[in-house]
């Protein structure tokens, strides 16, 4: 019966002395890029972008746009980063450049969002040290029991090789170049202007846009936007996923206060499209 158990043991044991094969470096560097994106922790992965794409988005814009979490709120989405699964299931290395096709598997952050105060930063930036704790470790028991709901899917990256470290490739290049501009009231009650002048986009991608708005008037004022989008054939191909203008805001007197809107370019955007343009057209309400 020993001689038994010895035979079966002996395969076995040298199975767990196999080293595992390790995980190509493109992969890895896919891995952490991933991660960091997922918990909106958008300085560390602008870090594996390519220089090439870099040129046309500095960190600062990229930051901006996507949405950066910080405090509190980036350590909860860090932890659920951590519970990403990453395997690839096509390589393809030729010189500096390689496409990797990966199966994913990632915490659904919708189905979380009752815990987690409806992602609200500041709510979830504002709790004490307990309630932090009871937080987290209510994201553990899930996750333990595993009752976390999973998101799985596959998708396609290339990456390219700077030096001896490989970074992500978007050819934002060859993307679609956003421009912002507003238009504002004659009676001059209003002063409006984006952030910034512009970006550049690839189609199935998420982005934002902030305008500084402020009530040059002595009354308290009331206004909302219509978004106007030129080219006129691209705007079905423009999805607003959140925008605080859409509903009339009231702005105090020499108030000043920032808006932002999410986008998401569609995946079937017409191929040749280059350019876009969004304004905001400030109207007053009664």
């Amino acid at each position: 019966m020993v001689a038994g158990l010895v035979l079966i043991a002996a395969p076995l044991y040298w199975l767990q002395r196999e080293p595992r094969r390790p995980t190509p470096e493109p992969v890895q560097t896919l891995s952490r890029y991933l991660k960091a994106a997922y918990a909106r922790d958008f300085k560390q992965a602008y870090r594996f972008i390519s220089a090439k794409d870099k040129k046309l988005k500095p960190e600062k814009i990229y930051s901006r746009e996507q949405g950066a979490f910080t405090g509190f709120a980036l350590e909860v989405a860090r932890k659920l980063a951590d519970f990403i699964t990453v395997r690839p299931t096509q390589l393809q290395l030729e010189d500096d450049r390689a496409q990797v096709k990966v199966a994913l598997k990632l915490p659904d952050a919708s189905s979380l969002s009752k815990l987690l105060l409806e992602w609200d930063e500041d709510r979830l930036n504002a709790l004490s040290p307990a309630q932090r704790q009871k937080l987290l470790a209510s994201i553990d028991k899930l996750h333990r029991g595993g009752k976390m709901k999973m998101i799985e899917g596959e998708e396609e990256f290339v990456l390219v090789k700077e030096g001896e470290a490989w970074k992500l490739f978007f050819d934002w290049g060859k993307g679609l170049q956003v421009t912002f501009g507003a238009t504002v009231p004659v009676t001059g009650q209003l002063e409006a202007a984006p952030t910034t002048p512009g970006t550049v986009v690839r189609s199935g991608e998420l982005f934002s846009v902030t305008y500084r708005v402020k009530n040059r008037s002595p009354k308290t004022v009331s206004t909302r936007i219509t978004h106007k989008v030129e080219p006129r054939e691209l705007q079905p191909y423009l999805d607003i996923v959140q925008c605080a203008l859409l509903l009339p805001v009231k702005l105090s007197p020499g108030k000043e206060t920032e808006y932002s809107t999410t986008y998401a370019v569609r995946p079937d955007i017409p191929a040749d499209a280059r350019e876009m343009n969004i304004t905001y057209e400030f109207k007053l309400e009664p």
